[in-house]
């Protein structure tokens, strides 16, 4: 589980990233990202009813990007909020190739550190 500090739950917080923050994706991921305050960098997935109408399915590709993020975040930069949603084809794909796309993209825009 990732911890509560690398959580974003407000709504407020999510607004702040959508109205403000810069996007990026790649074939399974797409993230909206703002630098914030130098707190610790805290992520929020939404995958939607239009994703997926099983909840169960929702939950399982909640699961796995939350497991993608705290494998990552001892190399992940400090002071960024990130809004994550899969796409489509996410629901395909293992664990590793999420994992992967995931760690791509953040270094992509300079949010992971090698």
């Amino acid at each position: 589980m990732l911890p509560n500090i690398n959580c974003l739950k407000s709504d407020k917080d999510f607004k702040k990233i959508f109205s403000g923050g810069k996007i990026s994706e790649n074939e399974y991921i797409k993230i909206k990202f703002l630098k914030n305050s130098n707190k610790p960098t805290r992520f929020g997935f939404i995958v939607s009813n239009k994703f997926e109408k099983r909840a169960a399915a929702r939950n399982l590709i909640k699961r796995r990007l939350r497991a993608a993020a705290r494998f990552l975040l001892k190399n992940i930069k400090p002071g960024f909020d990130i809004a994550v949603w899969p796409k489509a084809a996410l629901s395909r794909v293992d664990y590793q190739k999420i994992t992967d796309n995931f760690k791509s993209l953040l270094i992509k825009n300079d949010i992971f550190s090698i």
